[in-house]
């Protein structure tokens, strides 16, 4: 058996099955769920080059497979990336029946997981830059529908990865380059800064970032959730392979000293931003910056404890993202504007739909790291970190949490305001299902749990971190 044919090939034919029960939306979510649930399991404990007995037969388990000249292959080193990125991906189809989704999304999610696999297994995994061109391109069909039909967001995207890709791909020619002239020092400093080019374009950083409000603002929040937690864990990724296979590369001082500078930039960026908006869309996408920009000040500290922390960072992002993507799905269809989150248009909702409110509010909450919340053991340890390498940098990011904060207070105070016109535009609709009101409460349970015993999960998240520290 090969193994990453199997990882390859799987979700490719689920997607085809879910998209044919596309009129089941349940049905859809619960095959894609446990589709993503066995393949997170195999990929935590499937061996790998050795024979076991399967079905009653003995079977070797390989695990590399070569096609077109491409090795795709499964190293010890890949298992946690694969995992977070299966069980990331199984907690967002889990709550997709519950939540307001475009019709594509779990067919072509399913088909994203093939193409993030590819990223993870094709060797040289420079060539994993190609994947993540496909992946941006299926997420144009899940950011854009019937429904939100602005494609202003979602072609940002597709253009910056468009545009990164060509960098990371002369960076590998000139590798190439240099294997058959070690002594061309040239050819290292050209890769080293198409490189970090390719890398900032690919991350979002500053001035590049401008997609990701705008898919906030306007794509389903279910969707553009997903696609801030599972592909730009996959971007985090691709850049810490880098670190792993390059000893040039992670031993290079002014490597983490660019990362830390594209770190604060998102930070200042965002939280600068944040504190001006009106909107829980845009807000979100503000605070997803903050969020990606304290990933990369993690990762640029020098330590092993940094790069835990930037784990515990991307793990506990999902959580809060995907509550409040299925929360503000539900207020936005029932503002007084058809499918708009304007803190005027969602006034006095809360009263009305208490646990889509409570979502987007403890969503929101955790993702600004506010105390109790999922999202603030591991912002707490990167204020660890930075308050003995650089004090002022803790500050700042201290700040921008302080301005995501702030701006969610004033849609707090939205939602909870009662006016007659809210409250005509609030009877005028069905509340929440009875399954989404379960769903709703189930997530809100995980943020409160999580915040306040985050031994739960911070352990798993540690260990996996291991696999990159060196």
């Amino acid at each position: 058996m090969t193994v990453p044919l199997l990882f390859l090939v799987t979700p490719a034919v689920m997607s085809l099955i879910v998209y044919l029960l596309r009129r089941w939306v349940w049905v859809q979510g619960m095959l894609a769920a446990v589709t993503a649930a066995i393949l997170g399991l195999l990929a935590l404990q499937i061996p790998l080059d050795t024979v076991a007995v399967f079905l009653g037969r003995d079977v070797q388990f390989q695990s590399a497979w070569v096609v077109l000249g491409r090795s795709f292959t499964f190293a010890e080193s890949d298992r946690p990336a694969l995992v977070f990125i299966y069980l990331a991906s199984m907690f967002f189809f889990a709550g997709a029946g519950a939540a307001k989704i475009p019709r594509a999304f779990m067919p072509v999610g399913l088909f994203m997981l093939s193409l993030l696999t590819a990223t993870i297994f094709v060797q040289p995994f420079l060539f994993a830059a190609l994947f993540l061109e496909m992946i941006a391109a299926s997420a144009v069909l899940i950011l854009s529908d019937d429904e939100h039909p602005a494609t202003r967001g979602a072609l940002r995207l597709l253009v910056f990865v468009t545009l990164g890709v060509p960098f990371i791909l002369l960076a590998g020619w000139h590798l190439e380059g240099l294997a058959a002239s070690p002594e061309d020092t040239t050819l290292l400093v050209r890769a080293a800064i198409l490189l970090n080019i390719g890398l900032m374009i690919l991350l979002a950083v500053v001035p590049f970032h401008s997609w990701i409000p705008n898919v906030a603002d306007d794509s389903s929040p279910f969707a553009s959730a997903f696609v801030f937690t599972v592909i730009q864990a996959a971007v985090i990724f691709f850049m810490l392979k880098f670190f792993t296979q390059f000893d040039w590369f992670r031993s290079n001082a002014a490597e983490f000293a660019v990362l830390r500078l594209a770190g604060a930039a998102m930070v200042l960026g965002g939280g600068a931003l944040a504190f001006a908006q009106r909107k829980f869309g845009r807000l979100m996408g503000y605070a997803v910056m903050v969020d990606l920009g304290t990933t990369l000040l993690a990762v640029s500290i020098t330590q092993a404890d940094g790069l835990r922390v930037a784990f515990s960072i991307v793990a506990l992002r999902g959580v809060g993202l995907a509550v409040w993507g299925l929360g503000l799905g539900w207020i936005r269809a029932r503002s007084r504007q058809h499918n708009s989150d304007d803190f005027d248009d969602v006034t006095g909702l809360a009263w009305y739909m208490p646990f889509a409110a409570a979502a987007v509010i403890f969503g929101g909450l955790s993702l600004a790291a506010v105390p109790l919340t999922a999202g603030f053991p591991g912002r707490w340890a990167l204020y660890r970190l930075l308050a003995v390498d650089d004090l002022g940098l803790a500050f700042i990011v201290l700040i921008a949490s302080v301005s995501v904060t702030l701006a969610y207070a004033r849609g707090i105070a939205a939602l909870f305001r009662r006016e007659s016109a809210a409250e005509e535009a609030a009877t005028e609709e069905p509340r929440e299902g009875q399954v989404a009101r379960v769903y709703l409460a189930i997530g809100v349970g995980v943020i409160i749990l999580l915040g306040v015993f985050p031994q739960l999960l911070l352990p798993a998240v540690a260990r996996a971190a291991e696999v990159f520290v060196k």
